[in-house]
């Protein structure tokens, strides 16, 4: 589990700045805190994001939304583009199914294509 990151702002003019730096930070932990989602690559997403998408339970959403946002930074950084696409829209996916308007088959469509569009993630 990564740690827990607190980011508070203190000065309202650079609230904007501060909220950037503070993402930047939690992205960073979250890489480097989380060498088994990266490791197992698409196994864990898969399995989370599965459950997620029969069952909606949002502890499971976030967990896989999480290792979806680990692996779309890791596109991202080997300039994997295409990839990086699928893997947003997984999390769209994902993030619309915490707010119950889920996509059903579609969703679990998007997630198949995602691993067949990132090989080596």
């Amino acid at each position: 589990m990564p740690p827990l990151i607190v980011c508070t702002e203190t000065v309202v003019s650079d609230a904007v700045r501060l909220s950037s730096a503070c993402a930047v930070i939690a992205l960073t932990a979250m890489t480097f805190f989380a060498p088994d989602v990266s490791a197992q690559g698409f196994e864990r997403l898969n399995s989370d994001a599965i459950r997620c998408l029969q069952t909606g339970d949002r502890g499971i959403c976030q967990r896989a939304l999480n290792n979806a946002e680990v692996l779309q930074r890791l596109a991202s950084n080997r300039q994997a583009y295409p990839c990086q696409t699928l893997l947003l829209g997984v999390q769209a996916d994902l993030i619309l199914q915490q707010l119950g308007d889920g996509r059903g088959d579609r969703a679990i469509s998007d997630l198949q294509e995602a691993r067949r569009g990132c090989p080596g993630l």
